[in-house]
């Protein structure tokens, strides 16, 4: 039987209606800890560029400002501070991932298994640097064909060629896209096996999803309306949304791997349900 995507949808809404603390308020904090906290914290230092806008403008020498504020302390101070708030990010990812995975087995997950990356830190930061270099890589390989097709064509003013380069790197942006399925289950394998490791974890989530990334792709989709609206309240309806796609993700992992949704918890804690041997993971 195929992956039935309404009921993973629908036992996800169920998960977060009788969830405590509310997977809304729990979002909610997540972005404050990601996004409103980075932005703070990029304003005061990318602050000078901004300047270098402002004194372009008032009609300043841009030799003056290149000179005094484009310094190789500032850039670097810029760049690291990028890197530092990318690998923080990653690791809040995979907490939130955490807490998805929580939220949709109905383990009573909360605030602080946001937290849940930092105690894996270096598998944490590892398989997001992987999935992300892989991808880049697969992407920039799928892409430059194309590239150099348009760069041909260009120089022999030839319409055709343009054309067709535009095709091939339209056609690799779609091949990126497929690989990074691929990658998507890679921190659920981590978080259910925690002696796995980075590069492990996935090639499990390669393997797991032969022959369901379309499965994915269109629960993907069905999620575009929701995320519409969400831009029209301004991001407010994303502190439902978000929870919501996230833990029909994790119904979906679990389907996949293990052949079923999961259920409500017994009073012994969901380690139960790996006890039972027919419920092994499945690639």
């Amino acid at each position: 039987m195929g992956f039935n995507r309404p009921e993973a949808k629908y036992r996800a809404r169920l998960a977060m209606r009788g969830a405590y603390p509310h997977p809304m308020l729990v979002t909610l904090v997540y972005i404050l800890l990601t996004g409103v906290l980075t932005y703070a914290i990029m304003y005061f230092v990318t602050n000078p560029f901004s300047l270098a806008y402002l004194y372009l403008v008032d009609g300043e020498n841009i030799q003056d400002i290149y000179r005094n504020l484009f310094t190789v302390r500032l850039v670097g101070i810029y760049l690291l501070m990028e890197l530092l708030i990318t690998l923080y990010q990653w690791v809040m990812m995979f907490g939130y991932t955490a807490y998805a995975l929580g939220l949709a087995r109905r383990t009573g997950p909360g605030y602080r298994t946001l937290l849940e990356g930092f105690a894996h830190l270096g598998k944490a930061l590892l398989v997001s640097f992987l999935t992300s270099l892989f991808t880049t890589l697969w992407g920039l390989a799928a892409t430059l064909p194309g590239v150099v097709v348009i760069i041909i064509g260009a120089l022999a003013d030839s319409y055709g060629l343009v054309f067709l380069g535009v095709l091939l790197v339209i056609c690799g942006a779609v091949v990126e896209l497929i690989v990074s399925y691929r990658y998507r289950l890679a921190t659920y394998f981590l978080l259910d096996n925690p002696d796995m490791g980075a590069l492990a974890s996935i090639t499990a989530s390669k393997q797991a999803m032969r022959g369901h990334k379309g499965e994915l792709f269109v629960m993907d989709l069905s999620f575009l309306g929701w995320w519409v609206l969400s831009a029209f309240t301004l991001g407010i309806l994303s502190l439902w949304v978000s929870p919501y796609c996230w833990a029909s993700e994790a119904n979906f992992y679990h389907w996949v791997v293990y052949g079923a949704f999961p259920e409500a918890p017994a009073s012994g804690g969901y380690q139960s349900f790996y006890q039972d041997d027919n419920n092994a993971p499945r690639f």
